[in-house]
Order: C-alpha cells, then structure tokens, then sequence
C-alpha cells in the first residue's frame, strides 16, 4: 500500500513536469514567433564587430565573408586570433590586407594567470572596439546580411542592454543530434524565455555566444570580462551578471538571420559540452546532484515506468504513459519550432543520458584536478 502510494505520487510528479514542459515550450515559440517579427535597422550608431577564433581554419573565411556582406553601416570587425596552430593567422592577414580601414585582427601573445582563453579573447575585444555596441560572434557562425541589424533593432525596441537568441543550429548528424539540442533543455523547457526582458531576477536570464549584442556603457561599467576570466560559459554567467547590475536583457529569436555548426561530429560534440555543462551548473556537485534526481525522476522515469510496472499498477501506468506522450509532445514541438532533424524527439532519453554522464564526467575530472582538453588547452 505504502509503495503504491509512492509510486503514484511519483507519477503525478512526472505528469505535471512534463505539462509544465509542454505549456513553457509553446509559450517560448508563441514568444520566438513574436520576436522575429521585429524589423532589421540598416544604419545608426557604429557597431564593433567582434570575433573570438582559435584553431577556426575551416570557416572562419566563410564567417567572415557573411560579416563583411553586412547591410548595416557603420561597422567595424575585429578578430582576435587566440593563439591559433593552424593557418588562421594567415587567413586573418590576409582579410586585414583586402579590408583596410574596416577590418582588424589581433594576435594573441598567450594567456595571463587565472584567465581562460575565451574571456581572455572577449577582453581584449572589448578594449579595442570603438562601437556603441558591441556585436560578439563565434567564428564559427555564418550570417543573413541583416543579422547584426535585426540584434540592434531589437535592442532599440527594447530598449535592451544585451541581446542574444537562438540561432539556427546546423546539425549534420545523428551523433551531434544526440547532443547540441541539450542548449535548449534548461532554457526553452524550463524558463520563460520572453520574460527576460521584465524581469529583474538574474534566475530568468539566459544567453548563447553565437551572437550577444552589448551597449558598450553598460560592459565598460562591468570593466569588460575581467569578472567572468575564470568562466567556461561566459555568456550565461554575463547575462546574469547584467541583471545583477540591473541592466536589462532581450532573448529572442535568431535563426532566420544566423547559423551555427558547432561539432562536426559526436566526440568532438561531447567534449564540447564536457567543457561547459559542469560549469553551467556553478561547478557545484550539490546542484549536480540535484539536477541529476530531478532530470532521472521527472524526464527519464516514466519511459521504463510506462512499460514494466507490474499489474496492480494500472491507472499508475496510465499516467506514466501520459507523461511519456506530454514530454514527446515538447520535444516534438521544439523540434519543428527550432527547425531540428525530424527525428530528435524519438531519442530524447538518449540525449538527457548524454547530458547527464558528461557532466558527471567533468565534475569528476575537475574534482580530482584534471582537466577537458580543449584545442590544445587543458580547461579546468
């Protein structure tokens, strides 16, 4: 009697965990849809456009192509190569070359004590930038030549201090499928995403590298990323930052004007989150922990739960299978929302198990001293 009784309350649980991660999902697309609509600008104040690359021979031609097509005047881009071992410094001078005047690249000279290369990077930016805004990209990004724009339109409409957003993920196979969507499972399932912008709680706040648009008055009274040097994600933890400060943040809707392909493949796609999903978490096994009992409970449970428990357990199971069908119901639609591969909701379970061990992994190697290798940096 007692463990039917448990059982049953732990269905409820489930249920009610995947209606709220239903009804949040459609309210999110409801508010991507609404931010879309927004119209691009295609003059104003100048705007730096800034790009952090290591190691980004592949695309960062193509990125950089994309940047320099840009609608909107005035702008600036400034790149800065972070110690490249491929051929990125060259293909660097050689865009300063072609592009005197409007393009400038800086080479980095090595890391200073206590900094990561990203902030590093970030830093460095932000203190030879001229612009009102500041338009970060990764290098491995590719643009509508309206995108940086449509980001100062929205700020202007706004009136946002940062402004960032789901770009268009480019996802080219099973096993980056398996893994790149994880971006969306504490964001889009479980905060209101359009709330952003009103609140003033750091808790409802979120931000993705690929494209953050800054007014440059409220990073310099930050003092830059010199507060986030030891920050693995650094975007999340400044949007945060930010509204500690009592500035004001936009999420909204990129993916007609930005594109991203983060991996290439599945390892590179797990030691890519391994690098940021325990630091997402504050580094904090508590929190770990807790994420881990409520993610295996409320998401994973009620697929064995649905299918194997015995008979007396009949309304039980029921109940079990409508949660199954709530939580495919949330994946489906972010899925056509976001534009993902057809068949990511069917390996959901996969996905979170994926999310799950990475960062069990990484806490373990970050508990015990070592360290995720990261294009040749050992990131601890």
């Amino acid at each position: 009697m007692i463990l039917s009784g448990i059982v049953a309350n732990l269905a409820w649980l489930c249920l009610a965990v995947s209606l709220l991660a239903l009804c949040l999902t459609a309210v999110n697309a409801l508010w991507m849809r609404r931010s879309a609509g927004s119209k691009a600008l295609e003059t104003g104040p100048l705007v730096s456009v800034l790009v952090p690359a290591r190691d980004e021979e592949e695309g960062i031609a193509a990125c950089l192509d994309s940047l320099l097509s840009q609608r909107y005047q005035p702008m600036e881009v400034i790149v800065y190569d972070d110690d490249s071992s491929d051929r990125t410094p060259a293909i660097l001078d050689r865009y300063a070359q072609t592009w005197p005047g409007k393009f400038t690249v800086i080479h980095g000279k090595g890391l200073e004590p206590g900094w990561y290369g990203k902030p590093k990077a970030m830093q460095v930016l932000f203190e030879a930038a001229r612009g009102q805004w500041l338009y970060y990209t990764d290098a491995d990004t590719l643009h509508q030549p309206d995108s940086i724009g449509f980001s100062l339109g929205l700020a202007m409409n706004y009136d946002s201090d940062l402004v960032s957003g789901y770009v268009q993920q480019r996802i080219g196979s099973l096993g980056e499928a398996l893994v790149v969507p994880a971006i969306y499972l504490l964001s889009m399932f479980a905060m209101p995403l359009g709330l952003a912008h009103h609140s003033r709680s750091p808790a409802v706040s979120h931000a993705i590298g690929q494209s953050m648009l800054f007014k440059r008055s409220l990073l310099a009274s930050l003092g830059g990323y010199s507060l986030l040097k030891d920050k693995v994600s650094e975007d999340v933890h400044m949007a945060r930052l930010i509204k500690r400060q009592g500035g004001r943040t936009l999420f909204a809707d990129l993916k007609a004007h930005v594109s991203c392909r983060m991996y290439k493949d599945y390892l590179s796609a797990i030691v890519g989150l391994s690098k940021n999903v325990y630091d997402y978490f504050g580094k904090n096994q508590a929190v770990l922990i807790a994420a881990t009992v409520g993610i295996t409970i409320a998401l994973l449970l009620p697929i064995p739960a649905s299918l194997w428990l015995p008979a007396g357990f009949e309304a039980t199971r029921l109940i079990f299978r409508l949660s199954c069908l709530l939580m495919f119901s949330a994946w489906l639609l972010l899925t056509f929302d976001r534009r993902l591969p057809w068949y990511l909701p069917f390996f959901y379970p996969i996905l979170l198990i994926n999310v799950l061990s990475t960062a069990w992994r990484a806490a373990r190697l970050f508990s015990t001293g070592r360290a995720v290798e990261w294009k040749g940096r050992m990131v601890r």
